[in-house]
């Protein structure tokens, strides 16, 4: 009798072991992919953002495209840069908002430039957390050589989040 009891204790404490390890990993995997969800972020490009705004209203994108021309203002004194990110056939414009730290020392009208952070569908407004711009030039030059190395010419800028 004493027996019967001792086993029906053990697989009673096996069974509330197996119940709690099952909510735990059920709970981790849970939070993992809400994790890998929540911070992913969308590459596109200027006109392919705009077709798909609705889609990423608010969350993370990456955005290539050229500087629009006459677009772009810094104020020094409050550290923001505000410009438009256009694709090559000047089809569809995305407003940029970069605010805490300096503008890459080679950003210009027309240049080259790479935009991440959280896009406003009803704005038409990226609020970047990162800008960095390229020197297509000395691209050229590294694509021709085969170089795997990141080249010097890359001027990136992180903001802070949440602005």
């Amino acid at each position: 009798m004493e027996n019967r009891v001792q086993n029906n204790h053990r697989s009673s404490a096996r069974v509330k072991i197996l119940l709690a390890s099952l909510i735990l990993t059920s709970t981790m995997i849970y939070w993992i992919v809400t994790g890998v969800k929540n911070t992913s972020v969308h590459h596109f490009t200027p006109d392919q953002l705009f077709l798909n705004a609705e889609n990423v209203d608010r969350k993370g994108v990456q955005v290539d495209g050229l500087i629009s021309e006459g677009s772009s203002h810094w104020q020094a004194t409050e550290l923001k840069l505000t410009f438009a990110v256009r694709d090559a056939e000047n089809k569809a414009k995305i407003n940029v908002i970069s605010t805490g730290l300096v503008r890459p020392d080679n950003f210009h009208d027309g240049g080259n430039v790479f935009v991440q952070g959280v896009y406003h569908a009803d704005q038409n407004l990226i609020r970047a957390t990162k800008v960095q711009t390229k020197c297509a030039s000395k691209y050229d030059a590294a694509d021709a050589s085969n170089s795997k190395e990141p080249s010097v010419n890359d001027k990136a800028t992180n903001t802070r989040e949440g602005i």
